[in-house]
């Protein structure tokens, strides 16, 4: 990804040698385009870009040399892809215009008979300064993510507790007067088994207390 575009555009704007500058929306990411009013010096490009670790293969070779009119249709004009890290089956197959991930490419102007560096990361827009020699400043970093703070409840007096009286209990209603309360009734004596001795009452068991009696003297 290419950072901090708006800030590109002012400082390469006025730049010796520079037609334009451009921002480039894609799905894919945004790309950093700048066209060239004179030729590249493809010597000190390859020269950095070796410095850098990077390698700089052509692209496309066949479909650039078929008729204008076919080739336009299967070429998108980049003759030159920039990249870290490149197999020879990748080489062989980038020239036959399968275009290998890199960090810039270089295209041909079709409305011109100049070129476009096109950068496509962080790291193609470095290599471009260095070309150019203009001081690179990185992109500042992402502001710090804030938590979202919860939602403050409204300001205002909170409403008053309204205490509520407790409900009395329903009174007991006390039977009319004409109405005679009706009996409780007995409880029945429990029933002995047949054959067991019949238990005296408690009556029989309550002897009367004789008192002594006194006998008169003679």
């Amino acid at each position: 990804m290419v950072a901090d575009l708006g800030r590109r555009l002012v400082e390469l704007r006025f730049v010796e040698g520079i037609e334009k500058v451009e921002h480039v929306p894609y799905p894919t990411g945004d790309q950093f385009w700048v066209r060239f009013n004179r030729s590249l010096d493809f010597a000190h490009l390859e020269d950095l870009v070796k410095k850098h670790g990077y390698i700089m293969v052509e692209f496309a070779k066949l479909p650039s040399k078929l008729p204008r009119g076919l080739s336009e249709m299967l070429w998108n004009g980049v003759t030159h892809v920039i990249a870290r890290k490149m197999s020879g089956w990748s080489k062989f197959t980038s020239s036959l215009g399968l275009e290998p991930e890199g960090i810039a490419r270089i295209a041909r102007d079709l409305h011109g008979q100049y070129q476009i560096f096109i950068a496509t990361t962080e790291e193609g827009v470095e290599l471009l300064y260095e070309y150019l020699g203009v001081k690179y400043v990185p992109p500042a970093p992402p502001p710090p993510v804030t938590p979202a703070k919860p939602p403050m409840p409204a300001t205002g007096k909170p409403a008053p507790v309204v205490a509520r009286p407790a409900t009395p209990a329903a009174p007991v209603k006390p039977p009319p007067a004409d109405q005679p309360s009706k009996p409780t009734p007995a409880q029945p004596a429990p029933q002995q088994p047949p054959g067991a001795a019949a238990k005296p009452t408690t009556a029989a068991l309550i002897q009367p207390k004789k008192e002594p009696t006194t006998e008169p003297t003679s």
